[in-house]
């Protein structure tokens, strides 16, 4: 649409007649500024999130809008000159339409010469036709002057004597078209182009010479019936327009009051916005459909309209806009999240990072929704944390079925020592059985849920040979403590066997004491009552007990270290000597 009003804008500009084209042009104006209207609301500005399609299609509009603009103004200066000169040139036309009226009155006052006023007449004729138009609101007046000149020059002197009997039949009969036409009028839906053909009829009808004497009046009189007619259907239409016009001024004032109604409550969510922006845009829609109001009410109507739709949507606006900031805000937030669960991804210490992702997660949902890129950065934060929490499980898996190949393992290892014959020379024998429990020991870790039932069938079947070899229980534990250590330091991950070690024995410990704490709890309350002796002295050996295994505990953590010094002092020897 802007295209073709740009090449229609150039044509009339350049053309000789610019009003006649201002006349054609006037319907596509009116389009273009509806259109405009109509973009303001329910168009996109350059301030919304647009593709870069859109973005081009608004530069695009803009080009075309201020190309148009400055063609307008072009245009509307060059009609402005043509009006103005128009408007001179009626009324130099009225003035000398005046002249010459007056100059005809004087023709039909004085003049007794048939043959010369006939002669005159015609140059008087000629001359006010050769004027040309003027304004409209003198046209019925000047013309009506004329007419009746005319008349009575064609009667007062009594010209028709002179007038050959073909030119009064030419002229009743140019009449009685004139007639005809003016009845055909009747029927047109146009009121413009009634009023058009009106005023080209009348300028016609006196135009035409005069006719029988006989038929004169009677012709008149039907002529003048049928302009009073045609008059009075325009006068009619622009009543019923003018009433049409009110109904609609109200059903305007109405939709005024729909639309202040609408925006008494300012919406606290977008879904809310939505909702008056489409009810308020449903007004808009109903206004255009409702017709035309009276011209001098017009301006006043839209404005209060239109000021409902200014004031909705500047504060639409403000609204969005803090909505853009405060998703900025979530934004950088959410950014930040994902720069942490970035770091933490890779991260091995499965129990202190699980924590700190799932804490993260619920950040995450505590922050709120951030607008069309959230979706986005979900996506690369979830992807941080699944693959941590996928490394996690590998983990785990693997673990798991390293615990299940040693599960295997230790449950061989228990039947090659229930199968073992204890035969012979009784130290080859407790060799043998220090290197079952440094074996077992090397083996490394079951199913958590197998570990007590696997030790206790392993602790079972090593204490059956230690029994037919009559080795107490402290001895025999200590043996087996000093081949676990062994089997423990020769293994490719001693280390980390080593720390785990130390911690189940002080874990131990700790329950030793507090079993102790609980015990002289008990002596402090039996301490008070009478005939609890055997009661006290059972508490107290526990406690005596318990000391006794804590120290003995103790002794096995220092041993640990001492080993595990010698070790690794053998291993720098070594190492040393390589180099």
């Amino acid at each position: 649409m802007r295209k073709e009003l740009i090449t229609k804008l150039e044509e009339g500009i350049a053309s000789e007649d610019v009003l006649a084209y201002s006349r054609t042009l006037s319907s596509d104006i009116r389009a273009y500024k509806s259109l405009l209207s109509d973009e303001k609301y329910l168009g996109k500005s350059l301030d919304d999130e647009l593709t870069e399609e859109e973005l081009e299609e608004i530069k695009e509009r803009n080009k075309l809008d201020e190309q148009i603009d400055s063609l307008l103004d072009t245009f509307n200066g060059k009609r402005k000159t043509a009006q103005s000169k128009l408007a001179d040139e009626l009324k130099q036309n009225l003035l000398k339409k005046k002249a010459i009226l007056k100059e005809f009155e004087e023709l039909v006052k004085e003049e007794e010469n048939i043959g010369a006023s006939f002669a005159k007449r015609k140059e008087i004729q000629e001359k006010w036709a050769s004027i040309g138009r003027v304004p409209s609101d003198k046209f019925d007046d000047i013309q009506s002057e004329y007419s009746r000149l005319n008349d009575e020059f064609n009667y007062n002197i009594n010209l028709y004597k002179a007038i050959k009997e073909h030119d009064l039949k030419r002229n009743f009969s140019l009449k009685n078209q004139v007639i005809f036409q003016l009845n055909e009028l009747l029927k047109e839906v146009s009121v413009k182009k009634i009023q058009d053909e009106l005023n080209v009829l009348m300028s016609q009808w006196d135009e035409i010479g005069p006719t029988f004497q006989e038929e004169w009046e009677r012709l008149k009189d039907i002529y003048w019936e049928g302009v009073k007619q045609v008059r009075q259907k325009i006068n009619v239409y622009y009543e019923d327009k003018r009433k049409d016009q009110e109904v609609n001024l109200e059903k305007k004032r109405a939709l005024v009051e729909k639309a202040k109604a609408s925006v008494t409550e300012e919406p606290t969510d977008i879904k809310s916005w939505n909702a008056q922006t489409e009810e308020l845009l449903a007004l808009q829609k109903e206004w255009k459909q409702t017709g035309s109001v009276p011209k001098e009410k017009n301006e006043g109507i839209w404005k209060e309209f239109r000021a409902v739709f200014d004031q909705f949507f500047d504060a639409k606006k403000t609204y969005f806009d803090s909505l853009k900031e405060q998703s900025k805000k979530q934004i950088d937030k959410k950014k930040a999240l994902i720069d942490k669960a970035e770091s933490l991804k890779d991260s091995e210490d499965w129990k202190q990072t699980t924590y700190e992702l799932i804490k993260l997660q619920k950040d995450w949902k505590n922050i709120g929704y951030a607008g069309k890129i959230d979706q986005k950065l979900w996506k690369q934060f979830r992807a941080a944390c699944d693959h941590f929490f996928n490394a996690k499980q590998n983990f785990f898996d693997s673990i798991k079925k390293e615990e299940q190949n040693n599960l295997d393992e230790k449950k061989k290892l228990i039947e090659e020592i229930k199968t073992f014959k204890a035969e012979g020379d009784k130290k080859e024998v407790i060799n043998k059985l220090k290197d079952f429990s440094s074996r077992f020991s090397a083996i490394g870790n079951v199913p958590f849920k197998e570990k007590d039932a696997i030790y206790k069938e392993y602790k079972s079947a090593l204490d059956s040979h230690y029994d037919k070899l009559k080795i107490n229980k402290s001895e025999r534990d200590k043996i087996n403590f000093k081949s676990q250590l062994s089997g423990i330091l020769d293994s490719d991950n001693s280390e980390k066997l080593i720390h785990a070690e130390k911690n189940k024995l002080k874990k131990q410990i700790k329950q030793l004491k507090q079993d102790n704490l609980d015990l002289e709890n008990k002596l402090g309350f039996f301490g008070i009552a009478s005939g609890a002796d055997a009661m006290i002295k059972d508490l107290k050996a526990k406690i005596e007990h318990n000391k006794n295994q804590i120290e003995s505990i103790k002794n096995k953590i220092k041993f640990i270290t001492n080993e595990a010094s010698k070790v690794e002092a053998i291993d720098n020897q070594e190492e040393s000597n390589e180099n």
